[in-house]
């Protein structure tokens, strides 16, 4: 499939005129108010429960306070941690404390009350790992009359808008307090949004900031409707940033920076334009339906391993562990998937989203949890099995997913190339999983530090490519840019031969390294090189030690920690377990405290060299 096909325009579907006087007239929005008592009191019994568990056990004691110092840990130790474990602890009691008292909770009414204080009085919404202005270097501490728009600074900007919404009618014996939040909202995020947003790197730039900043930004402008110039610059800006994304996105709607940033890229873009639904839904639907939209909601589906497991690709985790207080990782909400494959017509994502579990989580995002408690086209289906697997190529991002004849073992392997958004050294990397769970593991990323997004990005381990499943050459590591790339030499409904050569700098020495992924009866991974090496080499990174059964064999169990699966490497090839500890709080949170390396050598050196593994379900 060719780049350069016909692209949605969201200028083309919208227009700002009608947009502008919808919302001054006043948004249908689809969720009730807290005031619409038959609403909430029909929240089904296990989503109330958790709600309330969950606010009660972030309640009863002091806000978290934002310091100066932890500000300065950035710069000081390259934490990112100190800062933003208080930062998102605020916002995530004020939605709970909201959300609890539209249930009818009267305890969380004084919460509300002064989560939205303690939002106003913090000096800036900008993380300080975010903190630069368009074209200025980072700040150690923020200036209040240079506010930075950032991805947190816009979701504070639409919780706030969402929860003055919500309780709208309580709210309005405080309209101090309601003008502060418009005020605030104006300064901090739709100014900058008008004057900066142009000038930033993010703006109509093809990754996950673009989406994510404007669905905010839209959702605080359609709420809180301000006046008519602010209006109209807003939203001819944010449809201008959306069809630059929509013009830089693979034709193939892949998401190079993997399913974790996919929730929050393309289902960002379905949000935003949820959101401008409200006010044009031939619009909104014109543009969800076209065929690049309908290739962006089925990468899911693509990378789904089984159950909760998904190929973690760049910086992206294989499953999100349960709520957390200390794990700033949001929870994939089924309901979104479903209401973005429902709304885009693609009914094997919609399939996909209604074989997950049904019971509420806590989100970051005000409007995922809305669209789980009320989205009529989720509460009203019924739970489904997962969807058969079937056989996926995407030849801009390449990325080929595929399964063995019995349907038990499925296989994700991806070429593309080291300058990725949110990229690991990874090019050529495969991730296994036996009956829905992974054998063969990509770790994914771990916390991030002021190191995650600089020229030190790779000194951590979980980027290297020594720590994915890919050949080490002598063991090198993949190099860093756009050109170590992989080639596709053949791809078909069972098989995909790529050339990763062009992965690895030329002082390697490699002519051609060559993979090979094949499902059939088994899956078969064939390496084969030229000219041989003294030290050639293949890493397999395994969700647990291995065990070796001496006949050129090993077990492996999943993820789940059951034995599943039986690698054969034969007695040509010679083999070491490495075990990895965890230390890393997202890491052993979807891992446990330790995954293995196993490290293949060929055990003779010919002119040629070749390797061939074999993986059975058990």
């Amino acid at each position: 499939m060719s780049d350069d096909v016909p692209r949605p325009s969201t200028r083309r579907a919208f227009d700002i005129d009608h947009l502008v006087r919808r919302t001054a007239r006043g948004v249908d929005v689809p969720f009730p108010p807290a005031s619409d008592r038959r609403a909430w009191d029909g929240v089904d019994a296990v989503s109330r429960a958790s709600i309330l568990e969950r606010a009660a056990a972030l309640s009863g004691q002091p806000w978290p306070p934002l310091t100066v110092s932890a500000r300065l840990e950035l710069s000081r130790s390259g934490s990112r941690r100190a800062f933003e474990a208080p930062y998102f602890a605020r916002r995530r009691r004020l939605m709970m404390s909201a959300l609890a008292l539209a249930l009818g909770d009267e305890e969380y009414a004084d919460a509300v009350l002064d989560g939205l204080g303690v939002l106003l009085e913090e000096t800036s919404w900008c993380l300080p790992a975010h903190d630069s202005p368009p074209g200025g270097a980072l700040r150690r501490l923020p200036d209040p009359d240079r506010p930075v728009l950032d991805l947190f600074a816009a979701e504070t900007a639409a919780t706030l808008t969402w929860v003055t919404w919500l309780h709208a009618d309580r709210l309005a014996d405080t309209p101090e307090l309601l003008a502060q939040v418009r005020n605030a909202v104006l300064d901090r995020v739709f100014r900058p949004f008008v004057a900066d947003g142009p000038n930033s790197w993010w703006f109509g730039a093809g990754m996950n900031w673009n989406p994510w900043i404007v669905s905010n930004v839209l959702t605080a402008t359609a709420l809180l409707a301000p006046s008519e110039d602010v209006t109209r610059a807003t939203y001819a800006a944010a449809l201008e940033s959306l069809d630059g994304y929509l013009d830089r996105t693979p034709s193939d709607g892949g998401c190079a920076e993997g399913l974790m940033y996919w929730w929050l890229s393309a289902a960002r873009l379905y949000e935003a334009l949820d959101v401008l639904g409200w006010l044009s839904p031939e619009g909104s639907a014109a543009v969800l339906t076209h065929p690049l939209v309908q290739r962006m909601a089925r990468y899911p589906l693509v990378v789904h391993l089984g159950g909760a497991w998904s190929a973690s690709l760049a910086d992206g985790i294989a499953r999100v562990p349960g709520p957390d207080l200390e794990i700033d990782k949001d929870q994939h909400p089924p309901a979104l998937l479903h209401r973005f494959a429902t709304a885009a017509q693609v009914p094997e994502v919609a399939a996909l989203a209604a074989s997950f579990d049904r019971s509420y989580v806590p989100y970051q995002a005000m409007y995922r949890s809305l669209v789980t408690l009320f989205d009529p086209g989720w509460t009203r289906s019924a739970r489904t099995a997962e969807p058969a697997a079937t056989t996926h190529w995407l030849d801009q991002t390449q990325v080929f997913a595929a399964s063995t004849d019995d349907a038990r073992v499925r296989v994700v392997a991806k070429g593309g190339h080291n300058d990725e958004p949110h990229n690991h050294l990874d090019v050529g990397s495969v991730v296994v999983a036996v009956d829905g769970a992974p054998v063969l593991i990509d770790v994914g990323a771990g916390q991030y530090t002021a190191a995650s997004f600089g020229p030190d990005r790779y000194s951590a381990w979980f980027t290297q490519s020594g720590f994915h499943t890919v050949p080490a050459p002598d063991g090198a590591e993949q190099g860093v840019g756009e050109r170590f790339r992989a080639a596709v030499l053949e791809q078909s409904a069972d098989h995909v031969r790529m050339e990763l050569a062009g992965a690895y700098p030329p002082s390697v020495g490699i002519t051609s390294w060559q993979r090979e992924v094949r499902p059939g009866a088994v899956l078969e991974l064939t390496e084969s090189w030229i000219p041989a090496t003294s030290d050639a080499r293949v890493h397999l990174m395994l969700a647990h030690a291995p065990q070796d059964n001496g006949d050129g064999s090993f077990d492996l169990r999943d993820a789940d920690g059951r034995g599943r699966a039986r690698l054969e490497i034969g007695d040509h090839v010679e083999a070491a377990v490495e075990p990895i500890d965890l230390t890393d709080p997202i890491l052993t949170a979807v891992w446990g405290d330790q995954i293995a390396r196993l490290v293949l050598r060929p055990r003779e050196t010919a002119v040629e060299g070749s390797l061939r593994v074999i993986l059975r379900a058990l």
